[in-house]
């Protein structure tokens, strides 16, 4: 995790992928769309002013598009990143498995596309950090790779920041879920339409989420 302070200048660039470019024009329509469903589901549950966590918020895209129906705090390992994520509200550094909060403080916590860069060994324990800092009826999402989709493995075998990475598979994520203490633990995939569909299409999504083709996919558990 530490390696992305060297990523934090040119971290847009290293993610430069053709046939990535081919779904969309940049790394934003993929934290948006990642944000979407995330809302999705938790205002299915709740219609108050959220209280959320983004562990691992990189630049502080996710932060700057839910801050608008959401009260949201990044953390994130690395210095660097933090210092540009602040421009698009509240941030903290953290300790790997340390988050700089008390009990209870948020109503969900995510993390996108963080736990493959996570040692396997010490992701039930990262989870069990985001558990304790989330309310009881309170939920923690995780957001990965789906390794079952073509395209998002090639691109993902030649990306530069996950050199030495490996995907999790769905069904291990959940079981980690479980491990940390989480309840009622869901999954949905996303990501099937390419930006230009999605802008006519995208009304689609949410009735797919079901099918294990999508770019990436989801695992939620309730702190019960």
């Amino acid at each position: 995790m530490e390696s992305f302070d060297r990523f934090a200048t040119d971290y847009d660039n290293l993610l430069s992928d053709p046939l990535r470019q081919k779904f969309a024009r940049d790394d934003e329509f993929f934290i948006h769309q990642k944000c979407r469903v995330l809302m999705r589901h938790l205002r299915q549950r709740t219609t108050g002013r959220l209280r959320l966590l983004d562990a691992g918020c990189g630049h502080g895209t996710a932060i700057a598009f839910l801050s608008k129906d959401a009260r949201v705090i990044g953390t994130d390992v690395s210095l660097p990143m933090v210092r540009e994520a602040v421009h698009h509200g509240p941030v903290a550094v953290q300790a790997p498995f340390d988050l700089p909060f008390a009990d209870a403080t948020f109503d969900a916590a995510f993390a996108f596309c963080v736990y493959h860069h996570i040692d396997d060994g010490q992701q039930a324990r990262h989870l069990r950090e985001l558990k304790r800092v989330v309310a009881r009826g309170g939920h923690v999402y995780v957001f990965e790779h789906n390794p079952f989709n073509p395209v998002t493995k090639r691109i993902f075998d030649r990306a530069p920041i996950d050199h030495g990475c490996h995907m999790i598979e769905p069904a291990r994520l959940r079981a980690l879920f479980r491990e940390a203490g989480l309840d009622r633990v869901e999954q949905g995939y996303l990501l099937f339409l390419p930006e230009t569909l999605w802008k006519w299409f995208g009304f689609l999504e949410p009735a797919l989420a079901w099918i294990p083709l999508g770019g990436q996919y989801f695992v939620s558990g309730e702190n019960t």
